[in-house]
C-alpha cells in the first residue's frame, strides 16, 4: 500500500484513518527494515508463493492497516456518538455550540502467526498508539423518523506511535506519523435510535 493513498469512496472518516495508518507503515524504515518485520514478509513468499507483480511487502502492510483499522475505527466512532450525545441530548432539533471532543487514545495491535505441521508458533506482535484529538463544528439534530445528528465539520489532530515489536517494548515509543485534516458535513445516528451499535459516520445526502 504506497504512502499515496487518499480517501475516497463513502466513508471519509474510515477512509482517512486507513491511510493515516497506512501512511505511518509504510513510511517507517524502523519498522519496515526490522529482522521480524522482513521475517515475516518471508512467510508470505513461502505461503502465498508471491509474485513479482505483487510482493509480499505490500500484503504484509495491507494486513498490517486493514487490521488496525478494524480495531480503531468502531471504538473511535462510538466514543464521538456518546460525546456528541452527552452535548446534543438537552437541545432538541437546535443547532448546537462548536465544542472539543478531547483526545480518544487507544493502543491496537496486529499479530502475525506461523502454522508449521499443524501448531501454531509463538505470535509476532506489534503494538501501537494511536491518539485522535477531534473538534465538532455546528452540530444539529434532525427530527425524523430516523434521529441523525449532522456535523458540519469535523477537525482531526492525529498521532500514531510504535509501541512495540516482536519481544521488544520501544523506549521511548516512535512516533511514526503526525495528521491533521477537516471531514466536512457527515451524518451519524444518535443513540436513541437503536442503531448504534455498529454505527459509521456517513456523508450528508441532501
Amino acid at each position: 500500500m504506497s504512502s499515496s493513498y487518499r480517501a475516497s469512496g463513502d466513508n471519509e472518516p474510515q477512509e482517512k484513518l486507513k491511510w493515516s495508518f497506512s501512511c505511518a507503515v509504510d513510511k517507517s524504515d524502523y519498522l519496515r527494515q526490522s529482522k521480524d518485520f522482513k521475517t515475516i514478509e518471508g512467510w508470505y513468499k513461502q505461503t502465498k508463493k508471491t509474485s513479482d507483480s505483487i510482493s509480499s511487502p505490500s500484503i504484509v502492510l495491507n494486513e498490517m492497516v486493514d487490521e488496525l483499522v478494524k480495531q480503531t475505527y468502531p471504538r473511535y466512532t462510538n466514543s464521538i456518538i456518546d460525546k456528541i450525545d452527552n452535548k446534543t441530548q438537552f437541545i432538541g432539533g437546535s443547532s448546537g455550540a462548536d465544542f472539543d471532543i478531547g483526545i480518544v487514545s487507544m493502543k491496537p495491535y496486529v499479530e502475525f502467526i506461523k502454522i508449521v505441521n499443524g501448531d501454531p508458533m509463538p505470535p509476532f506482535k506489534f503494538t501501537f498508539q494511536l491518539d485522535i484529538d477531534t473538534r465538532i463544528s455546528i452540530i444539529k439534530t434532525l427530527n425524523t423518523s430516523v434521529s441523525y445528528i449532522e456535523i458540519r465539520k469535523l477537525g482531526i489532530d492525529l498521532k500514531i506511535w510504535l509501541l512495540q515489536i516482536p519481544y521488544l517494548h520501544l523506549s521511548p515509543p516512535i512516533k511514526l506519523t503526525t495528521k491533521t485534516f477537516d471531514i466536512h458535513n457527515i451524518r451519524i445516528p444518535s443513540r436513541g435510535n437503536g442503531e448504534t451499535q455498529n454505527a459509521s459516520l456517513f456523508p450528508r445526502r441532501d
